[in-house]
């Protein structure tokens, strides 16, 4: 099925379980309703449902960033909106041709199109929505306002969590600063220093050695420089040798290089020789220090089981710790900044929530006006409406919930409008807010399901026109069982059940001439239809055009 529905006010009409909740149910899809597999015709594995948008500027900047954040591609002027669910009750859907989640359908499906039916009477019942309803009726002020309110009530509630939490671990926290204040003795008890460990395990193999060390180095300095009965010194005899070279070498020029190299040898061995004696004077031996050092070697390494595998890592724990430390031993001046943050931002949430309070009281005022003006022209003259103020505790919208008391009859106090209002008084309220509230609305399409559920007669024809003066400003499209709601439509849609082949299918045609009368006729008369019925909605359609 393919339906197109111009501008100005659309009715839908058809018998009970023709389909026109499909037909709704379809849309609202599109909308981001919640979808499921049952929606899908029998025998069928999918059901898809596609929307072509006209969106005009002002919407089109409403949802620009929305859609930019989305990355779809947006002209400005059509959104193509789809949404496709599968036997497994997989729902897909796409904007434009991309695909988005359904929680961001919602959120644009409330730019595009506003409903109103039986289950939107039941929600105004909610104190809640009786506010969300006024600050929609002040919008223009209420909104930059209760959004700044908005900003100070969440950092108000971040500041209470991040504080009660703190408090809460107070007692964690004084146990953690003895626990590190310990640890950073044990760790300065041991006068660490980077490099220890290597040089103690060095020293000690010297100590483990000593002897074999003593020993090698002294038959080295011996060999080299002292020498035996046996063995002359190494360093004399390359003395002698180099004088001999020296001797002849007047006979060839070339045996100066080995002169010189000789020269050479006989330093180099005479550094070697310094060497060895100065590190045998050096290499003492004292008993206790082997001990010492095998003793802090045991300390290092309990040390390291705790804070690090080396001297480094230690001393960074160790200054993690003290950094801790001194963050927790400063706990007591920032828990008192956060009180007082705290409390000044509490003193500017109850200064904003109070400039909110006396807005929407000032709106409330007006809304009430209009609301009594609209109703008495919905056949309830005697109608008395009030918006009552109760402060509550602060929330995200501000600090007063917001009923309407109602009366609709002279005499009678005024009530909550929840316990009072009968089915067609609150669509007749329903209808007065939508047509008060349409200047604001955020939609260029309004959808009322069944609005005049509960009316007849005068009460019918004043709904029908008030209909018609919200699609002077808005596409409306209204499911009607009414005749008087009908006749006022700029374009007509019959929706109706057919069999072919052991199927049933739901049509929608366009209504034009006499087949829109015969319509008219039968919502007039029932099946039943007579020149009479035929005449009084030809009647009815004149006066409309009249």
């Amino acid at each position: 099925m393919q339906l197109d529905f111009n501008h100005g006010f659309i009715c839908l009409t058809g018998e009970t379980g023709a389909g026109k909740s499909i037909l709704l149910d379809a849309v609202g899809l599109l909308l981001g309703s919640r979808g499921s597999a049952e929606l899908i015709r029998s025998g069928e594995e999918r059901a898809l449902v596609e929307g072509v948008f006209d969106v005009t500027p002002k919407i089109s900047g409403m949802m620009a960033d929305h859609l930019n954040e989305l990355g779809i591609e947006f002209g400005g002027n059509e959104l193509i909106v789809s949404r496709e669910i599968n036997r497994a009750g997989k729902s897909l859907a796409r904007v434009n041709g991309r695909m988005i989640t359904v929680q961001s359908l919602r959120t644009l499906g409330k730019l595009l199109v506003q409903q109103h039916g039986q289950h939107e009477n039941l929600i105004l019942l909610k104190k809640e929505e009786q506010l969300r309803l006024l600050d929609d009726f002040n919008s223009s002020q209420t909104t930059p306002h209760l959004r700044a309110y908005q900003d100070l009530y969440q950092a108000h509630q971040r500041l209470a969590k991040q504080l009660l939490d703190a408090e809460q671990k107070q007692r964690e926290q004084v146990q953690r600063l003895d626990f590190l204040r310990m640890q950073v003795a044990e760790i300065d008890a041991t006068k660490l220093k980077s490099g220890e460990e290597a040089e103690l395990r060095q020293r000690r193999g010297i100590l483990q050695h000593v002897d074999r060390l003593q020993h090698t180095v002294e038959r080295v300095y011996e060999a080299l420089y002292e020498g035996s009965a046996s063995r002359p010194a190494i360093n004399g005899e390359l003395y002698r040798l180099e004088r001999e070279v020296e001797a002849v070498s007047a006979l060839d020029g070339d045996l100066q290089e080995l002169k010189e190299y000789l020269e050479t040898a006989q330093v180099h061995l005479a550094e070697a020789a310094e060497f060895s004696r100065e590190y045998r004077e050096k290499l003492s031996f004292d008993p206790n220090e082997l001990g010492e050092i095998e003793n802090r070697l045991v300390v290092l390494e309990k040390l390291f089981r705790k804070y690090g595998e080396n001297e480094a890592e230690v001393l960074v724990y160790r200054k993690q710790a003290v950094e801790e430390i001194n963050e927790l031993e400063n706990m007591d001046a920032r828990l008192e900044e956060w009180h007082q943050e705290l409390a000044d931002l509490h003193f500017k949430l109850v200064e904003s929530a109070a400039q909110l309070t006396a807005l929407r009281k000032g709106a409330a005022k007006n809304l009430e006006i209009k609301l009594q003006d609209e109703l008495a022209q919905l056949s309830m003259p005697h109608v008395r409406l009030t918006l009552q103020f109760q402060k509550v505790a602060y929330n995200e919208r501000g600090a007063d919930e917001v009923e309407i008391l109602f009366s609709s009859n002279k005499g009678e106090e005024l009530k909550p409008l929840a316990k009072i209002a009968s089915g067609g008084e609150l669509s007749r309220i329903m209808l007065a807010l939508a047509k008060v509230l349409s200047g604001s609305a955020p939609t260029d399409t309004m959808i009322f399901d069944e609005i005049d559920t509960g009316i007849s007669g005068t009460a019918a024809q004043r709904v029908a026109e008030t209909i018609v003066d919200i699609s002077r400003f808005h596409q409306v499209l209204c499911v009607t069982h009414q005749a008087q709601m009908a006749c006022m439509a700029d374009e007509h849609f019959l929706i109706e059940k057919q069999t072919s082949h052991q199927r049933t299918y739901t049509i929608v045609k366009p209504l034009n001439g006499e087949e829109r009368i015969e319509e008219l006729a039968k919502m007039l008369g029932g099946q039943l239809v007579t020149d009479t019925t035929r005449s009084h909605a030809r009647e009815l359609l004149m006066r409309k055009q009249a």
